[in-house]
């Protein structure tokens, strides 16, 4: 049997207040630990429970994300599983123990969606942006204005010196990761504001090539497949796969990550 890397986290180091809920930080900090404790004693679905009422709260952490997917895996809901390791990644992106426990719950759905072959800049630039959270690179791109300040203020120090051509190595690599980094941010946070992806919940979808029921079934989904959404059409959403594959299926199918 596979078992997942590591079943729960304990400390809720990341927790933020994303909306005006009545918990006090002291209910939510013994709701998460009545959540861990009913983990670790086998009551997974009471452990959903409590952590639900956190979210419910209004607050949310990549820890909180984390054990909700473990523990809607332990009940075999791996479309649930599946939306809160997701949401979790978005918070802490280079948690190795997520990343091993994504790579288990893909292994046991039913779809198995291969993406097509890309250039290899392409691939080691999707790389890097899914490494680091937007946070991180904004401070990133602040560190390397800074840095860029600092060298020019060198380098025109230097050149009052006679010495200039110390300076010149320092902005120009400095420069290029002020450039980089820009770059990356600009580009993390388009696809922040303008992708959204979901997960499909239901055991069996059917996705439509029109967003109404009398249209043609162009092909099936299952629960757990995590879809790009391009479009809104009333009740419907259309959906991208992994491979390349466009449809559209009902709202009520999937939930967003």
């Amino acid at each position: 049997m596979i078992r997942l890397k590591s079943c729960f986290k304990t400390g809720l180091l990341l927790i933020l207040l994303v909306a005006m809920g009545q918990a006090q930080p002291q209910e939510v900090e013994h709701l998460f630990r009545q959540g861990n404790t009913a983990f670790q004693q086998g009551n997974y679905q009471q452990a959903i429970e409590f952590y639900q009422k956190i979210l419910d709260a209004g607050y949310e952490s990549g820890e909180l994300y984390y054990n909700l997917g473990n523990a809607y895996f332990k009940t075999n809901q791996l479309g649930k599983a599946r939306l809160f390791y997701e949401r979790a990644q978005r918070l802490m992106p280079d948690d190795e123990a997520l990343k091993e426990n994504l790579l288990i719950l893909q292994s046991r759905l039913i779809d198995k969606i291969k993406k097509p072959p890309r250039f290899f800049l392409s691939v080691w630039l999707e790389s890097l942006l899914k490494a680091f959270s937007l946070n991180v690179l904004a401070w990133l791109l602040i560190a390397f204005f800074w840095l860029t300040v600092l060298s020019l203020a060198f380098y025109l120090y230097w050149k009052k010196q006679r010495k200039q051509e110390r300076g010149k190595p320092l902005v120009l690599l400095s420069l290029l990761l002020l450039l980089f980094s820009g770059v990356l941010f600009t580009d993390k946070a388009y696809r922040f504001e303008n992708e959204k992806y979901g997960v499909i919940l239901k055991p069996t979808v059917t996705v439509f090539s029109e967003p109404r029921d009398q249209s043609t079934e162009i092909f099936v989904i299952h629960e757990g497949t995590k879809v790009m959404i391009l479009r809104t059409s009333h009740e419907w959403f259309e959906i991208k796969l992994e491979d390349g594959k466009t449809g559209w299926v009902p709202q009520n199918t999937l939930e967003i990550i």
